[in-house]
């Protein structure tokens, strides 16, 4: 899986979850609803979510799915209760919205991932 398709995966993962999961709401920007702040996150995510091989195939030899699944979850989970306690233009403001969105966007950006580490096999040992 490409970089590019990743991206786009997860970023139409986060700006889905912002629109549909219950607890997520997305404020006003000049007056123009759904404007603004909740395509700058889900950019801002996808792109981190997109990103997690890439990073640590420069860092790590032997990367398992075990250690992009907990970058993953600190990424997916950080961002939903980063916009809980900051007026952002999303604001997650139910813990199950927390709880939801942050799974469905984790969900995503681990199968991408995964996608993209079998796709790129790891430096054989010679």
């Amino acid at each position: 899986m490409s970089f590019l398709i990743s991206f786009f995966f997860n970023f139409f993962a986060v700006f889905i979850v912002n629109r549909i999961i219950p607890g997520i709401e997305i404020g006003y920007f000049e007056n123009l609803p759904n404007v603004g702040a909740d395509l700058f996150f889900s950019l801002v995510v996808g792109f981190l979510n997109a990103s997690i091989y890439p990073v640590l195939a420069s860092f790590m030899q032997n990367i398992t799915l075990k250690s992009i699944a907990v970058v993953s979850f600190i990424i997916s989970f950080g961002s939903f209760i980063l916009i809980h306690y900051i007026q952002f233009g999303v604001r997650a403001t139910t813990a199950p919205g927390i709880f939801v969105g942050g799974s469905l966007v984790w969900a995503a950006a681990v199968f991408t991932n995964f996608l993209f580490m079998r796709r790129r096999p790891q430096n054989p040992e010679k």
